[in-house]
């Protein structure tokens, strides 16, 4: 997991510790408010924007990793 998406995890979720395996199952905090706050700061901090219809399926750390190397690959990075 990069250290700046591990970084905005732990703040938005308000935990001490988050693994890759944790999703909107595993972690208490994870409401629809912070999912949204997530999704906007990672857009921030990468410089990307989620199509609307992938947003709802980013319930996941694994899933979010994901989405940011696809559009890293899709933009050339």
């Amino acid at each position: 997991m990069q250290p700046q998406l591990e970084k905005i995890l732990l703040s938005v979720l308000e935990v001490n510790s988050i693994d890759p395996d944790d999703s909107v199952e595993t972690v208490a905090a994870w409401d629809s408010v912070r999912h949204l706050q997530l999704v906007l700061a990672i857009e921030e901090q990468f410089g990307l924007s989620f199509e609307a219809e992938t947003i709802p399926a980013l319930t996941s750390v694994r899933t979010i990793a994901s989405a940011i190397e696809a559009h890293g690959a899709a933009a050339g990075v």
